[in-house]
């Protein structure tokens, strides 16, 4: 696992993307990755990087609530995420549609079809690094694209 310093070093001034488990590392807790999380957001939420989030990790964190029966608590992380600062949520667009299959650091096959859509997401609004800790991203995205909390990215 990485060292909260590599966290800030890589990722300070860029515009990335954030994966759906970090946001679920986030709320749940988690005890090593919740740590990074909570530090991430921090980043975040002072301006010194900036985040997309697709509507999909979005619907994937509520989703997840509601199975539990925690609808009180789903609207409130939707409110939250959506209104979060120095970050946007994108939509799936036709334009998100179609970045699906067009970018040669992504092997597009390895990939779920809602994995392709947050990641098209990402690329549609130009981010310099995807943070993810999925191992499909991992199996997929070019080592200079990618950005996980396990390796040295």
């Amino acid at each position: 696992m990485i060292e909260p310093q590599t966290l800030k070093k890589a990722l300070s001034g860029k515009k990335i993307l954030v994966d759906s488990n970090i946001i679920i590392y986030l709320m749940d807790a988690t005890p090593s990755y919740g740590r990074l999380s909570h530090q991430l957001f921090e980043m975040i939420e002072r301006g010194d990087t900036f985040a997309v989030i697709s509507i999909i990790s979005v619907a994937e964190v509520i989703q997840g609530l509601v199975k539990k029966g925690s609808h009180q608590t789903a609207g409130e992380i939707k409110t939250y995420l959506l209104n979060f600062p120095n970050t946007e949520c994108q939509d799936i667009t036709p334009d998100v549609l179609e970045k699906m299959g067009n970018d040669d650091r992504i092997h597009w096959p390895r990939l779920r079809t809602v994995d392709s859509l947050i990641i098209a997401s990402g690329l549609l609004n130009d981010v310099e690094k995807i943070v993810s800790n999925d191992a499909h991203f991992r199996s997929a995205i070019s080592g200079s694209l990618l950005f996980s909390f396990d390796s040295k990215s």
